[in-house]
C-alpha cells in the first residue's frame, strides 16, 4: 500500500484555530464566463489547506460543465465527482504543489481561483490490516499523525468516531470512546456490522472535513455460496436448504419483492434452511447481512396449476363451480368476466377448487389469481343468469347495520321466484315491492345468524349476517359527568354477550360547548373505565361511539353484588355534554 503524505501538526493547529476559513472564497463576478453569463461561476473552493490524497470541493453554479481540474504539479484531473450542478469534488494527487487551481470548461474556457491552494502534511495512511475482515474484527490502520483524525468511515458512510456522545441517565450526556486504539501512528477500530467493502476514509470530523482515502479497498466478508441453486415447481410451505460460507452473518432471507422468510442456521452443516411463504414470487432468493448487501443464494420458480378443467362449462350464476387439475392449491382466487373483485374459493385442495360464481358474472375466459399474485388465463365458461331469488349485492350484508326487531331491506334478483324466507331458523313473513325485499328480523337473531331465501324450485340461497341488537333506546342527558345506569343493576344480562362484540352508543352532542367526552364504566368498580375501553373525546359532528368488549370488560360487567339481592352490576355510561339516544350490540 502506497504512502499518502498529509498535513503537519503545526498546520493542523492552525486549521483548528481558523476553522471558519476552511473554504477559500473567490470573486464570483470575476469568474463568470461570457458564453455562460450568469450560468457558470465558482463561489468557493476548499478546504485549504487540504490533504494530499484528500477531497477538494468546489461550490458554484453550472459546475456540471467542468471537464477537468488543473492543480500545479500533476496531470489534468478528469475523474470528477459530480454532486450537482452546484458542487463537484476531486481527490488531490500526491504530486500536487501549491498554486492556483484552474477549472477547464467543456467550451474551452476556464475559471482560475483568486487564491492559491495550500496543503497540510504529513498525515498519511501507510497500511491497514487485515485487508479482508468480518464484522466484529479489529481493523488496524497505520500511518503518520493519525492522532489528528477522529473518524474512520467505511463505504456507504458507515462512521466509527473516536468519541460518540450518548444520552446518559436523567438527561445527562457522556462521551463513549469508539476507537480501540488511537495514537500518532495507529488507529484500531472494530468493524461495524453495517460495514461494506470499499475504500477506508479518515476524517478530522470538522464541519467541512479533511478526508483521507486509502488507495486499496477494504474487503468485507459476505455470506456466499459456491453456486446459485435453481428450484422449480415450488409451493408455499416448502423448506429449502442452501449451503455456503459465513452464513452466521445472515440477518434476513429475502425475496425479490422484499418479503422475508423464516430461517434457521446450522453452523455444523454450514447451511441455511428457510420456509417459502404464501405469496412467494418467482425469482431470486437473497441472504442479507447487517450491511444490507444482497447476496443471491437461490432462484425459485413457483408451481402453477396444470390441466385445469371445469366439471361443467355452462353454469348458472350463483352456483358453485368445481375446477380440477394439478397444483390447484396454488390458486388464491378466481376472476370472472364482468366481476371487478376476484372470488376466493370455498374449498381448496391440490387437485380441486370450488368457487361460487357471482350473480353479475358474464360468459367468457375466467382467470386464476395465484398465491404469487400472478394472474393466468384458464378456460372459457358460459354463465347463465340465475333463475332463483338471491341478493343482488352480497357486500351490503357486511357494510350495513341490520337491527334485531326491525326490518331488513335488501335488493334481490328474481323476486318472483321467492317462496319462503327464514332468519336464524325462523320462518318470517316478508313483503316485497319491485326488486326490494323487506324482511322482519326476529328477536332470536344475533351474531352470524342465517338468512335463507328459498325459491319455488327448491333452491336455497343462504347468507350469514351479524345483526345489531338494540339493548337500550330513549333520551338520557348525561350532563356534566352524570351517568346512565339503565344497563346496570340487572338492567341487562351481560353473561349473554360474547367477547369481541361491538358496543355502540348513539348520541347527540349538546350545543354551546366543544368539550364532549364519554366513558363506558363498570358499576362494580365505582364507575371507573372498563379495563380495555379508555375514555374518549367526541369529535364535532359525530353521532356514535363504538368499542369492542373484551373478556376482561365482560367480567367486570357480569359481577354481582351480594349485598343487593345478588344483582348484576352492569354498565354505566358517563361523560359530559351529550344526550344518549341508543345502545346496541353487534
Amino acid at each position: 500500500m502506497n504512502k499518502i503524505y498529509k498535513f503537519s501538526a503545526w498546520w493542523m493547529a492552525c486549521l483548528v484555530l481558523l476553522s471558519s476559513l476552511t473554504f477559500t472564497a473567490c470573486d464570483t463576478n470575476d469568474l463568470d464566463t461570457n458564453q455562460y453569463k450568469g450560468g457558470i461561476s465558482l463561489n468557493v473552493f476548499g478546504p485549504s489547506p487540504v490533504l494530499r490524497g484528500g477531497e477538494l470541493r468546489f461550490l458554484g453554479c453550472g459546475l456540471n460543465q467542468v471537464a477537468s481540474v488543473l492543480i500545479p504539479g500533476c496531470d489534468a484531473i478528469t475523474d470528477i465527482q459530480l454532486i450537482s450542478a452546484e458542487e463537484i469534488r476531486v481527490i488531490v494527487p500526491q504530486t500536487a504543489l501549491p498554486g492556483y487551481v484552474t477549472l477547464m470548461l467543456r467550451n474551452g474556457e476556464s475559471i482560475v481561483t483568486k487564491t492559491q491552494l495550500t496543503y497540510s502534511e504529513p498525515v498519511s495512511i501507510e497500511s491497514f490490516s487485515p485487508e479482508s475482515v468480518r464484522a466484529g474484527d479489529v481493523l488496524t490502520i497505520k500511518g503518520e499523525y493519525l492522532n489528528l483524525m477522529s473518524q474512520v468511515i467505511f463505504a456507504k458512510d458507515v462512521i466509527v468516531s473516536d468519541e460518540m456522545v450518548v444520552e446518559g441517565e436523567e438527561g445527562t450526556t457522556e462521551s463513549v470512546n469508539r476507537f480501540l486504539k488511537h495514537t500518532r501512528n495507529e488507529i484500531q477500530v472494530r468493524v461495524p456490522e453495517e460495514a461494506q467493502s470499499g475504500k477506508i476514509i479518515l476524517s478530522d470530523g470538522a464541519e467541512i472535513p479533511n478526508r483521507l482515502y486509502s488507495e486499496v479497498e477494504l474487503q468485507v466478508v459476505l455470506p456466499s455460496v459456491a453456486e446459485v441453486a435453481d428450484h422449480n415447481n415450488i409451493k408455499p410451505g416448502a423448506t429449502l436448504t442452501v449451503t455456503g460460507e459465513n452464513f452466521d452473518l445472515v440477518k434476513e432471507v429475502r425475496m425479490e419483492n422484499g418479503e422475508t422468510m423464516l430461517f434457521t442456521y446450522s453452523a455444523e452443516q454450514k447451511a441455511l434452511t428457510f420456509t417459502i411463504p404464501r405469496g412467494a414470487v418467482n425469482g431470486p432468493i437473497y441472504v442479507v447481512p447487517a450491511s444490507g448487501v444482497l447476496v443471491q443464494v437461490a432462484e425459485i420458480k413457483m408451481a402453477t396449476p396444470e390441466d385445469v378443467k371445469a366439471q361443467e362449462t355452462e353454469i348458472t350464476a350463483g352456483k358453485e363451480l368445481t375446477l380440477t387439475g394439478k397444483n390447484m392449491d396454488m390458486i388464491a382466487a378466481v376472476l370472472f368476466p364482468g366481476v371487478e373483485k376476484a372470488v376466493e374459493p370455498t374449498s381448496l385442495s391440490e387437485t380441486e377448487v370450488k368457487v361460487v360464481v357471482p350473480g353479475e358474472a358474464q360468459s367468457g375466459m375466467i382467470q386464476l389469481v395465484l398465491t404469487s399474485g400472478e394472474t393466468i388465463s384458464s378456460l372459457e365458461l358460459t354463465v347463465t343468469a340465475p333463475k332463483y331469488c338471491h341478493i343482488a349485492d352480497e357486500n351490503i350484508l357486511k357494510t350495513n347495520d341490520y337491527f334485531v326487531g326491525e326490518d331488513m331491506v335488501v335488493d334481490v334478483v328474481n323476486i318472483g321466484e321467492l317462496a319462503e324466507v327464514q332468519v336464524a331458523g325462523t320462518k318470517v313473513n316478508y313483503t316485497s315491492s319491485g326488486s326490494q325485499l323487506t324482511i322482519p328480523v326476529p328477536e332470536t337473531a344475533g351474531h352470524d345468524s342465517s338468512v335463507e331465501l328459498i325459491s319455488k324450485d327448491g333452491t336455497c340461497k343462504k347468507y350469514t349476517v351479524s345483526f345489531t341488537k338494540v339493548i337500550w333506546e330513549g333520551s338520557s342527558d348525561i350532563g356534566n359527568w352524570g351517568g346512565n345506569q339503565d344497563l346496570g343493576w340487572d338492567g341487562y344480562d351481560w353473561n349473554s354477550v360474547q367477547p369481541g362484540t361491538i358496543i355502540t352508543v348513539y348520541y347527540t352532542l349538546n350545543t354551546g360547548t366543544t368539550d364532549w367526552q364519554i366513558r363506558l364504566g363498570g358499576c362494580a368498580i365505582g364507575w371507573g373505565e372498563l379495563p380495555n375501553i379508555p375514555p374518549a373525546s367526541l369529535e364535532a359532528g359525530s353521532t356514535k361511539f363504538s368499542a369492542a368488549l373484551t373478556e376482561e370488560d365482560l367480567e367486570v360487567l357480569s359481577r354481582r353484588n351480594p349485598d343487593d339481592n345478588n344483582k348484576m352490576y352492569g354498565l354505566v355510561v358517563t361523560g359530559c355534554n351529550f344526550t344518549m339516544t341508543k345502545v346496541t350490540l353487534k
